[in-house]
């Protein structure tokens, strides 16, 4: 029987992990537990969903806050020590880790004093603008296996050294969850989320997410490029919450602000799996700077404007249009769009919507401990 810890440490990781989880769950022999700390441990943080219900779960840490530095930094060590408390406790085979949030770094760095084996999802991807970049790489480098989302992320990893047997093509775990979530039709859609509209008519609006660029010495200034373009071309926005990178918080009140004089615009927390799979599919364009714009939106062939550099070098599809992080190029860019809002017929470079069980079948088939710890490099 192999005992599995898997960390989350927010909404977007939930997404990503709950298929695994659901898949494992299926499985005759294996014990579950899940941590979920970081933005999960955030005040008036909503349940996480798709736990299964013969997951142990462990809710400990804390959420970095969106804030100073100085206070991500003590959430980091908050989350690192809850971390081993519960490696501890439960005494796991593996650990399974997610990503490039800054919160999941410490957790992955717990493992290192028990010699714990360390299993990556969604390692070797680019985001030339974002810290995320150095967490990913450094979570891969801490890790035995890696189930990456396409053969390009192989090809990095493989560039970085890592073994090719510890390397397993599976696609976007994410995926799984849109595709199987239920979704309603527009005018439920817009009351579910307190979207302005008339009667019936809910159709053409933007969906926004803005995170703060941490590799620049202005993380705010897309959240500024956006508002600005947005006012200019006034019209239906639903905004859902930034991360809690430092800067988040204030990028938080901005979206809040602009909503509160803006009658056209609403901002939602989070939505959920079935309500942003039903925002996915209504919308006629995201805009932004969310890795959700790169590997989630193409499965509905949504148009995507990618502000700024955060998603840089990150392989994308043909629905995606990078544009500058400037108001004036963001506002030509919206108005393009919207005079022809087509839909894309390429899908997502990330899978086929049917990744979770692949990971959770190389969870339960883990190569011998002792192999998958010797790792070798080249020279």
């Amino acid at each position: 029987m192999t005992r599995i810890l898997s960390v989350s440490t927010g909404r977007s990781d939930v997404g990503i992990l709950a298929p695994i989880w659901g898949a494992l769950a299926e499985q005759p022999e294996g014990e579950l537990h899940i941590l979920l700390t970081g933005m999960h441990r955030a005040p008036g943080a909503a349940e996480a969903e798709g736990v299964p219900a013969s997951a142990t779960v462990h809710v400990a840490g804390a959420d970095m806050g969106g804030e100073e530095a100085a206070a991500a930094a003590e959430a980091m060590a908050s989350i690192s020590a809850a971390t081993g408390r519960v490696i501890e406790e439960t005494a796991p085979d593996v650990m399974l880790v997610v990503g490039d949030r800054l919160d999941m770094l410490p957790a992955a760095l717990a493992s290192l004093p028990f010699n714990l084996p360390l299993v990556h999802v969604h390692g070797g991807e680019i985001t030339d603008g974002a810290v995320d970049d150095r967490i990913r790489h450094a979570l891969s480098k801490l890790s035995h296996l890696h189930c990456v989302s396409s053969q390009h992320a192989d090809t990095i990893l493989r560039a970085m050294g890592e073994e090719d047997w510890r390397i397993k093509v599976t696609g976007s775990p994410t995926l799984d969850t849109l595709r199987a979530a239920p979704t309603v039709d527009a005018p439920e859609f817009a009351r579910a989320v307190g979207l302005p509209c008339a009667g019936d008519d809910v159709e053409g609006f933007r969906l926004v997410t803005v995170h703060p660029e941490t590799n620049s010495s202005d993380p705010l200034a897309p959240m500024r490029s956006v508002l600005e373009a947005l006012r200019a071309h006034p019209g239906r926005t639903l905004f859902t919450a930034p991360n809690s990178d430092p800067g988040g918080a204030q990028l938080r009140r901005d979206v809040e602000a602009f909503c509160a004089t803006e009658a056209a615009a609403c901002f939602v927390d989070t939505l959920g799996p079935g309500k942003y799979a039903s925002a996915l599919r209504h919308a006629t364009l995201m805009l932004g700077n969310s890795s959700s714009g790169i590997i989630e939106a193409g499965l509905f062939g949504l148009p995507v404007i990618n502000v700024g550099d955060r998603q840089a070098g990150r392989l994308r599809g043909d629905n995606v249009v990078d544009v500058a992080n400037d108001a004036d190029s963001v506002a030509a860019v919206l108005a393009r769009m919207e005079s022809d809002p087509t839909r894309h017929t390429g899908g997502s470079p990330y899978g086929d919507g049917a990744s979770g069980p692949r990971v959770a079948d190389i969870l339960a088939n883990l190569p011998e401990r002792q192999r998958l710890l010797d790792k070798v490099f080249p020279v």
